[in-house]
């Protein structure tokens, strides 16, 4: 498996990208804390590897939190990620379909863990994001799994389409 690569960007998500291609080689490959820091110093290039050459003599021996802490100090500062949480708190549907809003719900909803850290609490909040049209029916089945939730909202937006294709 070949680790994914960090040029450095003043992009967030792609330095978040880039943490989430690390962990995953994590969980397959059982690396100690200084190997997970080699591996990802290893993978970086250009700007970020300039970056690094900056800050790592204060950073000698750190282990992978404190390598991730300030790394995203970096590159995917604080206000940020706030902007992020801000933008999952007040995420809506409106008249998107109900798969685009679920997109950007699972993006978003990695910003905010406490919020989605049980299935409930998770199928409560993505229905309450939803459209009332939709909302108004799947409310009252109290569904406590996401994936059913989902799953009726989809359903429910293919009826009512369904229906006002029928009385054009």
């Amino acid at each position: 498996m070949k680790p994914p690569l960090f040029y450095g960007s003043i992009d967030p998500l792609k330095a978040e990208a880039w943490v989430l291609g690390i962990d995953k080689l994590f969980e397959v490959f059982l690396y100690t804390e200084g190997q997970k820091v080699q591996l990802a110093l290893f993978t970086l290039e250009e700007e970020a590897r300039r970056w690094w050459m900056l800050v790592r003599e204060e950073n000698r021996g750190i282990t992978w939190a404190r390598f991730l802490e300030i790394f995203y100090e970096k590159y995917f500062p604080q206000r940020v990620r706030d902007r992020k949480v801000s933008e999952f708190e007040q995420l809506k549907q409106w008249n998107r379909l109900v798969a685009e809003y679920e997109a950007q719900f699972t993006e978003l909803a990695r910003f905010t863990p406490h919020m989605v850290d049980t299935d409930y609490k998770k199928a409560r909040k993505f229905e309450g994001g939803l459209r009332d049209s939709i909302l108004d029916r799947v409310n009252v089945l109290k569904l406590p799994k996401y994936v059913d939730m989902l799953d009726k909202a989809l359903m429910l937006e293919k009826n009512i389409a369904d229906r006002s294709e029928k009385f054009k």
